[in-house]
């Protein structure tokens, strides 16, 4: 026991290695004294683990019982920390990649203009010099998302959806505004082939066949969209053409009905409220809308009932 305290008292003033005494077999652990510093309480003569027990520290030791090693704590690999911090580093990774995407393709600034003129034109506000000065370069600028906006420091939530807004507006070519031209060349898109030009027979037929029930079928649904990429021609073209070679004749060799009241005086529904009838009719042309022959017989029990001033 005197030996145990001896080598203890030693290891905590040399603050150099805490090394287990012998026993029956020889010395097999050596540990740091930073990793596994001793509590300072009144002379420890030496770390006994007892079977089934805690660690404690005894005066008291056989010395069969002390351990051959450093009875240190398990560490457990924890899976979920090692989990969150695989995501993080991946999405760390995915971000930089888009970054210099975007630095890569970020559009030019106007003639003249730098990070300062740009938030001085987007009407930024106070701290505008402050906020240039956080970026070495235009495309640095350009290419923030609002995650990087939301790094920036000592700025206001307002400011912060100002600079976003007109960031996103500029990469997509909507501010600062252009000139009409520039415009419609910026968006005008690709003219199709036989935009503007007349039918000819081999469409018209073409577009009998797409528009039929075995290919895209015009009774249902709205097809004009695939039969205009097919012909190469505006939805609205494709969509008046099968209306006169399709719509028209088959209404117009059909009789249609058609009931018109006269009825122009407030339909009183409530004391409070009234319901006036339109005078606005749309009436079909009789050309493409035959009218059936008049074939209306009042029954005799509500003729009695029957306005001539209102109904024909």
């Amino acid at each position: 026991a005197a030996t145990l305290a001896a080598a203890a008292v030693a290891a905590r003033q040399t603050k150099s290695a805490i090394c287990l005494l012998p026993t029956a077999a020889p010395w097999s652990s050596c540990a740091s004294a930073a990793r596994s510093a001793l509590p300072r309480r009144a002379a420890p003569t030496a770390l006994w683990v007892a079977p089934g027990a805690r660690r404690h520290f005894s005066d008291d030791v056989d010395l069969k019982e002390i351990k051959a090693y450093a009875g240190y704590p398990h560490q457990y690999f924890d899976f979920k920390a090692f989990r969150e911090a695989l995501k993080e580093k991946k999405h760390s990774l995915t971000e930089a990649e888009l970054r210099e995407v975007r630095r890569e393709y970020a559009p030019p600034p106007p003639d003249g203009w730098s990070i300062m003129t740009f938030l001085e034109n987007m009407g930024f506000g106070d701290g505008g010099e402050d906020v240039a000065n956080l970026f070495d370069s235009w495309e640095d600028f350009i290419s923030m998302t609002a995650r990087d906006i939301m790094r920036i420091p000592d700025i206001s939530v307002i400011q912060r959806r100002k600079l976003d807004r007109y960031i996103t507006l500029f990469n997509h070519g909507l501010w600062p505004k252009v000139s009409q031209e520039e415009y419609f060349e910026r968006f005008g898109g690709t003219p199709l082939l036989r935009e503007g030009q007349p039918w000819t027979t081999q469409e018209d037929e073409e577009l009998l066949r797409l528009a039929g029930p075995d290919e895209y079928d015009a009774e249902f649904g709205d097809p004009w969209i695939y039969l205009s990429a097919e012909l190469q021609r505006r939805e609205h073209e494709v969509r008046d053409r099968y209306i006169e070679l399709v719509v028209k004749p088959r209404e117009g060799s059909t009789v249609h009905e058609l009931t018109i009241t006269k009825a122009s005086r407030p339909l009183h529904m409530h004391r409070m409220f009234r319901m006036i009838p339109p005078d606005l009719y749309i009436v079909p042309s009789e050309s493409h809308f035959p009218l059936a022959p008049r074939k209306f017989d009042l029954p005799e029990g509500f003729k009695k009932y029957r306005q001539p001033d209102i109904f024909l």
